[in-house]
């Protein structure tokens, strides 16, 4: 546990240690469901520190009478996991740590990763976002017809079994891994409805000035997306602005939202190029093992 409480599922780095990827899941899923990737990125020398957000998995639930707006109050949580990671041997005021750090996030995940490491850019080396959740025009705030459904749609989730939720999700996503589908049924079950129902998760400070301050203080940031329902994802207004704030931008044809495991290979594929990248920009001296 983290001192905001929250849970985190650590995957031990193999072999030569490259540096850490802190992961953050989307809304209604949970650390584990980064399973897949975090041990792709383990069996590259990356330690991976994937922590369940407030309101999902083991963590704990989100408060509605909270005063911080939802997606700042899941950004302070991720601060606190970042602030208790060792600093490194060459870490000074200002200074990044000689091992690089990485972090990752999907959907919600990618908004609240990019607004904490724009408050930490000193020991941020990298940004990798898959298909993060930044609504147009840029607001902190869901439409509210979008939250009551999908908390409506988890309710209904919450109501099947475990086993007949796996079912429902292979029939749903049948190019998904089966391995993937326990964790993902099990993140719907632990999910708060009253954090959906909320739905405002992305932090209030607007994206494109996130970004922005990130790629001109050197962090690299890149973006992947699919190619499939634009509108769920990076439009093409997304990526031009996207282009304008500096990030770089990784478009995978026959993916959707979930970038990862509809294009797994693909997704690794981009995902070792960048995070091999960060390693040679920070100083390692090291290259990612095959």
């Amino acid at each position: 546990m983290t001192r905001a409480g929250l849970h985190v599922t650590r995957t031990e780095a193999r072999g030569i240690r490259r540096g850490t990827v802190v992961a953050v899941h989307g809304i209604m899923e949970s650390g584990p469901t980064l399973q897949a990737a975090a041990d792709a990125w383990a069996a590259r020398g990356w330690e991976v520190l994937a922590p369940d957000l407030r309101g999902h998995g083991r963590s704990p639930r989100w408060g509605p009478d909270d005063q911080l707006h939802p997606g700042d109050r899941l950004t302070e949580d991720l601060l606190a996991v970042l602030d208790d990671l060792p600093e490194g041997s060459e870490a000074g005021p200002g200074a990044r740590a000689q091992e690089p750090l990485v972090l990752f996030g999907h959907s919600a995940g990618g908004g609240v990763v990019t607004a904490a490491a724009a408050q930490r850019p000193g020991r941020v080396a990298g940004v990798l976002l898959e298909d993060p959740f930044w609504r147009l025009p840029v607001t902190p705030h869901q439409d509210r017809a979008v939250a009551e459904q999908a908390c409506r749609d988890l309710l209904a989730r919450r109501a099947r079994s475990l086993v007949e939720l796996e079912a429902d999700g292979a029939v749903a996503h049948p190019g998904w891994d089966p391995r993937e589908l326990p964790a993902w049924a099990r993140a719907q079950h632990d999910a708060d409805p009253a954090l959906v129902r909320n739905g405002d998760v992305i932090p209030t400070l607007p994206w494109p000035d996130l970004v922005r301050r990130l790629t001109t203080g050197g962090v690299d940031v890149l973006v992947i997306t699919g190619a499939i329902s634009p509108e769920v994802g990076m439009t093409a207004r997304h990526r031009r602005m996207l282009a304008g704030c500096g990030a770089r931008l990784a478009v995978i044809d026959g993916a959707s939202h979930f970038v990862r495991r509809d294009a797994p290979e693909r997704f690794a594929t981009v995902a070792a190029e960048f995070l091999t990248r960060v390693a040679r920009v920070q100083g390692t001296g090291r290259e990612a093992v095959p």
